[in-house]
C-alpha cells in the first residue's frame, strides 16, 4: 500500500500567515493537493501533519477532499522534518511506499505523482526535479567565487516517494545526530543510498511569498470572475421612472419596493454574482421598510463597498435595457456617469445600451422594462 504524508504545520512567516490555510477560490490551499492524492489510483492513504491549533480545520479538509483515503491528522513538530518523522511513526508494515509532500504545493498533478511513484517502486527512492534556466554562481558576500555547471544542477520538488524502510532508517539516523535538512531525500543520501530523479513540473511550485499567491490565482483562473444579472419591473401609472440613477421624463414609473431602478438592480446582481455573494434581495429585501423608496444608486455604492472589502476590483460592466418606450439614448451617457461614480470606477468601464423585442412579449406590449448586465471582477 502507498501512503502520502502532507506536511501542513508551518506558520508561513514569509507569507504573513499559515499558507496551507489561506483561502484560494473559496477553499484552503492545502485542499487542492489533498484532493489530487485522493483521486490518484495508486495512492491508498493520506495523512496530514498540522500544528495543534489546526486540528479541526485539517480534519474537515480530509473529510471533504479525501473522504475515502484520509487516514487521519496528527500533531507535527517545530521543524519540517520533525513533522515528517512524526507521520512516519504512524505507518506500520502495511505501507510499503511513502510519499512526503509540502502542503504549499497545491498544483501537484496526477501524471507527476505517477512518475515519482513508479520510479520509487523501481529504485527505492525518487524525487521530482527541474533543470535550472539561469547561470548559477557561488557567492561570498558580494564576491563571485565560482560559476557552477548548471547542467548537473536541479531544483527539487515534492512529493518525494520512498520505500518505507528506507525513509524510516534515514530519519532514525538523522535523529541520532540532530541532522537538519530542507528535504527528505537529503536524509536518504546521508545513508549513502541512491535517490533517483524524475521530471518535475513548473506548475508544481511552492507558495512562499504573497506574489506566489497572485501567480497561483492567475494560473487557476481564480483572479478573474464573471457575473450575470437580470431584473424586470412592470410599468405603473404615475410615479417617477429612474434608470441607472437618472430620472427619465415619462408618463409612467416602474413598480417596486425601492425606486425600482431596474438597470441598477441588474448591475448589482451581476457584481454580486461575480464575487459569489448572492443577490440583491439578500442584502436589501423588499420586506424591509428601510429600503422603501430608496435610491438604487445607494445599492450600487454598498455593493462596491462589499466588493472592495472582499478584495475585488471592478474591471467593467456591460448592461442592456429591453424596452419599447421611452427612448433612453439621450440619457445613456448620464446613466453611465451616475453608475460609474457610485461604483467608484472610470466611466469607460461602464456601458449601457438598449434594445427592443420587436413588439413581442411584455416589453413589446409596453408593460414594463427588463435589464441584463454582465460584470467582470479581478483580484485587487
Amino acid at each position: 500500500m502507498i501512503a502520502v504524508i502532507v506536511l501542513a504545520s508551518g506558520q508561513g512567516t514569509r507569507l504573513g500567515a499559515p499558507k496551507q490555510w489561506v483561502d484560494v477560490g473559496g477553499r484552503p490551499l492545502v485542499s487542492y493537493s489533498v484532493e489530487t492524492f485522493e483521486k490518484h489510483p495508486l495512492i491508498d492513504g493520506i495523512f496530514m501533519g498540522v500544528d495543534s491549533g489546526s486540528l479541526r480545520v485539517a480534519e474537515q479538509v480530509l473529510a471533504t477532499w479525501a473522504p475515502s483515503k484520509g487516514q487521519g491528522v496528527f500533531i507535527g513538530g517545530d521543524r519540517r522534518q520533525d513533522t515528517a518523522f512524526a507521520g512516519l511513526s504512524l505507518l506500520d508494515e502495511r505501507w510499503g511506499l511513502v510519499g512526503i509532500h509540502d502542503a504549499a504545493r497545491p498544483l501537484v498533478s496526477l501524471p507527476l505523482i505517477s512518475r515519482v511513484v513508479e520510479k520509487a517502486l523501481e529504485c527505492g527512492s525518487a524525487v521530482p526535479a527541474l533543470f535550472l534556466r539561469d547561470t548559477v554562481k557561488m557567492v561570498e558576500e558580494d564576491r563571485v567565487e565560482a560559476t557552477l555547471d548548471r547542467e548537473r544542477l536541479r531544483t527539487v520538488q515534492t512529493p518525494q516517494f520512498f520505500k518505507r524502510e528506507i525513509i524510516v532508517s534515514a530519519y532514525e539516523k538523522a535523529s541520532l545526530v540532530d541532522m537538519e535538512v530542507t528535504d527528505d531525500a537529503a536524509l536518504v543520501e546521508n545513508l549513502g543510498m541512491e535517490v533517483r530523479v524524475v521530471e518535475g513540473e513548473e506548475r508544481n511550485f511552492k507558495v512562499t511569498y504573497p506574489q506566489d499567491l497572485e501567480s497561483l490565482r492567475r494560473m487557476m483562473g481564480l483572479d478573474v470572475r464573471v457575473g450575470f444579472g437580470y431584473d424586470v419591473h412592470a410599468f405603473v401609472e404615475g410615479g417617477i421612472l429612474v434608470l441607472g440613477g437618472v430620472k427619465i421624463p415619462f408618463n409612467r414609473g416602474l413598480l417596486g419596493h425601492s425606486d425600482a431602478d431596474v438597470l441598477s438592480h441588474a448591475v448589482c446582481d451581476a457584481l454580486l454574482g461575480a464575487a459569489g455573494l448572492g443577490d440583491l434581495g439578500r442584502y436589501f429585501p423588499d420586506s424591509d421598510d428601510t429600503y422603501k423608496g430608496v435610491s438604487s444608486v445607494k445599492f450600487l455604492e454598498r455593493v462596491a463597498d462589499m466588493l472592495s472589502e472582499k478584495g475585488w476590483e471592478i474591471v467593467n460592466v456591460d448592461a442592456t435595457l429591453v424596452l419599447e418606450v421611452p427612448r433612453i439614448a439621450p440619457y445613456a451617457e448620464e446613466m453611465i456617469r451616475r453608475m460609474s461614480r457610485s461604483l467608484r470606477i472610470e466611466a469607460c468601464r461602464v456601458n449601457v445600451k438598449a434594445t427592443t423585442t420587436e413588439r413581442l412579449g411584455f416589453a413589446g406590449r409596453e408593460e414594463g422594462i427588463a435589464a441584463y448586465a454582465v460584470a467582470i471582477l479581478k483580484r485587487r
